[in-house]
């Protein structure tokens, strides 16, 4: 149906419109015929000079032909309206995003019959928001580098370039030798301050054509188009001699890293992917490591890495059979009160079940899982089975699980939107399900392991420090993240009764003092006799784990987890 407007109800809207003669050239909107005066100030033009006036002349010229095919539609009667975005230009200069909506329309009096009226919301703030989350997704917040997602994504457009072209390339993937000891000795911040001179080195000794990116932790890689390996090589060398220059402060002094680089490239006819190339890469990286760290390491076919490519390939697949198959086993080790030996709660762990029957545990598959991208489908897969046997187990009211949680996981909001859907459904009490996380994955991202707390917090869930105390930083991580339980490093615990004695006492004292005044639990990790047992105890510790205070054990196997 035509759209009918008053005078007075077209002239008074606060929505920019105007009347608008079809056209059968540039873009499909023709001559203005009258504008209102919300449309004078969205374009900065007043209405007599908008009257007359091309509509196309109000539009960024590469989107003027956008809308035609449904302004084609609108004018053969197909539809009665129809919407499309287009960039304006404001008589200042500057752009603007509008919603165009155009419909079949003339006025009460009829005197505008045959034409149509355009109406334009401004939805500049949304395509900005819209380009921020684009933005976020694309980039590492810390050095604003590619991401591993959007680098992945352009090694792949640039092997499907070469194999068009008749061009080849390489990848670097560099890795900062022995990082872990600046967070330990300088602090967090200190950490991030050498991550973003690295990756400024980085940047600015690479060709414009070259892609930076962070793969996440103290990790970068380098998309090289166009180089052959013998300059892929040189430029690796000339990286890692960038990074040794760069200096950043902390704790009153100059702080230094290197690095160390494997190199792969791609030809025209190898069919290679980007999975395959980064393989390649991150092999020849482990071969530089193995050499002694501070060197680069160049990937041949013929080096004997190649067997290793296939080794993780099989395991890989062996990994994502067993998330297809239900081929993983579920085994869970009691965390005790020392007191009384009641079980707190239970900590799972997971076991891939190979073709022969042995379990395998997961510090053998979990760094592969992660190179594949498959760590948080196996953090979905725990958390569904820990979900299930708090649904159903006849214990009331259930023991609370534990489940720890890879780095992968802290990425986006996907774990946190899985395991919201799953609790829905639930009616035992969300703070049962405890998700710990390692000291070194927390100090690998601050800022992502805060929010994912955060999110933990929101759905009830409890959320524990792994390893505390292992790293330098550790009273600062607790300063920013909504810890619930912080689990004792086991070097403090084992040094109890050795000639550590003192020093871990006095630590492990400092650390259940903390506790306590943050209304935080504490769990001793590798209590190994009664003499530690006892000796915990009196300095306040009142959880504890380990093999001589409760085996690990199938969860079949466990009476207090069967429906």
């Amino acid at each position: 149906m035509p759209q009918l407007l008053s005078d007075s109800a077209f002239a008074d809207a606060g929505i920019p419109m105007a009347f608008v003669v079809p056209s059968a050239e540039r873009g499909g909107l023709g001559e203005i015929q009258s504008a209102n005066g919300a449309m004078a100030f969205f374009t900065g033009r007043s209405m007599e000079d908008l009257t007359g006036l091309a509509f196309a002349e109000l539009v960024h010229r590469d989107d003027v032909a956008l809308g035609e095919d449904q302004l084609a539609r609108l004018s053969s009667g197909q539809v009665e309206s129809c919407s499309f975005e287009k960039r304006f230009e404001h008589a200042d200069g500057h752009r603007t995003w509008g919603l165009v909506t155009v419909a079949e329309g003339h006025d009460t009096g009829g005197s505008r019959q045959g034409t149509w009226v355009v109406q334009v919301h401004d939805i500049s703030e949304r395509k900005h928001f819209v380009g921020q989350l684009e933005y976020f997704a694309d980039h590492d917040p810390l050095t604003s580098l590619f991401n591993q997602r959007r680098f992945r994504i352009d090694v792949d457009s640039q092997l499907a370039y070469g194999r068009r072209h008749g061009c080849g390339g390489a990848v670097l993937m560099l890795d900062l030798d022995n990082f872990k000891e600046v967070n330990d000795q300088y602090g967090h911040a200190a950490g991030d301050a050498l991550i973003i001179a690295v990756a400024t080195a980085l940047s600015g000794n690479s060709r414009e054509t070259d892609e930076v990116s962070r793969l996440g932790g103290d990790e970068f890689a380098v998309l090289l188009p166009e180089s052959d390996l013998a300059e892929a090589e040189s430029h690796a060398e000339k990286l890692l001699r960038a990074i040794a220059a760069v200096v950043v402060e902390g704790a009153g002094q100059g702080i230094t890293v290197a690095a160390s680089c494997g190199v792969a490239g791609f030809t025209t006819d190898d069919g290679q992917c980007a999975d395959d190339l980064l393989i390649n890469a991150d092999l020849a990286l482990y071969q530089a490591k193995e050499s002694g760290r501070g060197c680069v390491k160049v990937y041949h076919t013929d080096s004997g890495l190649h067997e290793k490519v296939t080794a993780r390939l099989m395991w890989s697949e062996q990994i994502r059979e067993a998330l297809d198959h239900d081929g993983f086993v579920l085994h869970a080790k009691p965390v005790i009160e020392l007191q009384t030996d009641a079980i707190a709660f239970y900590e799972l762990a997971i076991r891939l079940r190979s073709p022969g029957g042995i379990l395998i545990p997961a510090a053998v598959f979990l760094y592969i899982a992660e190179r594949f991208g498959m760590a948080t489908d196996i953090d979905e897969w725990v958390t569904a089975q820990a979900i299930n046997l708090l649904e159903h187990t006849k214990t009331k009211p259930p023991l609370a699980l534990g489940i720890n949680i890879s780095s992968a996981s802290l990425q986006g909001d996907r774990f946190l939107r899985f395991l919201q859907s799953h609790l829905a459904a639930t009616s035992f009490p969300p703070e049962l399900l405890i998700f710990e996380l390692t000291e070194a994955v927390a100090m690998a991202n601050l800022q992502r392991a805060r929010q994912f707390g955060q999110g933990l917090a929101k759905l009830g869930c409890r959320l524990a420090l792994d390893d505390f105390g292992a790293a330098f930083g550790s009273f600062y991580y607790l300063k920013h993240l909504p810890v619930d339980l912080l689990k004792i490093a086991g070097e403090y615990v084992r040094g109890l009764g050795t000639a550590n004695d003192p020093a871990d006492h006095l630590i492990i004292e400092a650390v259940v003092k903390l506790a306590k005044g943050l209304g935080t639990l504490v769990v001793a990790e590798f209590v190994g006799d009664r003499e530690t047992r006892q000796e915990l105890l009196a300095m306040g510790v009142t959880l504890g784990q380990g093999a001589f205070l409760g085996p690990s054990r199938d969860v079949h196997d466990i009476p207090a987890l069967q429906p």
